[in-house]
């Protein structure tokens, strides 16, 4: 199959071009809506177009990236979605147990406020997946290969997260975040197995909400009056983790990212 690819610059340019909307465009004044405002709102719309405008100018349109209003593609969404919850809550789980934590209801949980999080989160993660999943990472592909697209746009990604999150010149924060590369893997074998970009949003989603929304770590005995945009709280004993420990966390929740995107590679659209 012949297939339109972008040069090395152009990649490259892209790539530059849409990360710097996404940290220009929220600097922007603009009124306040809630939590966010109107630059961020608009940031994933314009990363959107100028995608689509790209595409465009090739010949093709949103459907390279499986982004079309078709059953057969949208419904990956939702899937994604119930995936991301599944993948979280399963990895937090485990850590939980052995971290020795107990999980209980919260009492002062407030779904509307908890279920507006998809709202919230879905923002970042529509920015996320254009930039690291999107045209840039697609003709990638087409120059190096599966194997090492995923290992540069993974290391990208761990970088934008340390940038993101203010970890640069911590080392403990940047080894934390060093998971986040597996979650590229995960994510972009959601896309080359689907087709669309749609099932990598949706367990990037679910994911993301269920880490922020789904459960509150280190509350339950500690605030008898806890935040109510969780479901459930995560009641420490409030012992001091251990190295070993930590080192558990980081290996079970490299294990789960290897699991998950094994079983999604393994797994073959019908």
């Amino acid at each position: 199959m012949n297939q339109t690819t972008a040069s090395p610059i152009k990649i490259t340019l892209l790539f530059l071009l849409f990360f710097a909307i996404i940290v220009v465009m929220p600097m922007i004044p603009s009124p306040q809506l809630g939590h966010t405002t109107i630059g961020n709102i608009l940031a994933p719309i314009v990363l959107l177009l100028l995608t689509r405008y790209v595409y465009q100018k090739e010949g093709k349109n949103l459907s390279a990236l499986g982004l079309t209003l078709k059953k057969n593609t949208i419904t990956y969404f939702p899937m994604g979605v119930i995936v991301g919850i599944l993948f979280f809550s399963l990895l937090l789980l485990s850590q939980a147990y052995q971290n020795g934590l107990s999980i209980t209801p919260n009492p002062n949980a407030n779904v509307f406020l908890i279920l507006g999080g998809f709202l919230f989160l879905i923002i970042s993660v529509l920015n996320e997946e254009l930039i690291f999943r999107g045209y840039c990472f697609q003709q990638t592909l087409y120059h190096v290969g599966v194997t090492r697209a995923n290992i540069i746009f993974a290391f990208l990604f761990i970088v934008y997260h340390w940038i993101a999150l203010h970890a640069w010149g911590n080392w403990a924060a940047m080894l934390g975040l060093f998971t986040t590369g597996f979650g590229h893997f995960l994510f972009a074998t959601a896309f080359l197995k689907s087709r669309t970009l749609y099932f990598p949003i949706g367990i990037h989603l679910g994911n993301n909400w269920a880490q922020r929304y789904l459960f509150s770590a280190n509350m339950g005995g500690i605030n008898n009056n806890p935040s109510n945009d969780t479901f459930f709280i995560l009641n420490s004993s409030l012992q001091e983790s251990s190295l070993s420990l930590t080192i558990f966390n980081y290996v079970v929740s490299i294990l789960c990212f290897l699991s998950v995107t094994w079983t999604i590679w393994k797994w073959t659209k019908n």
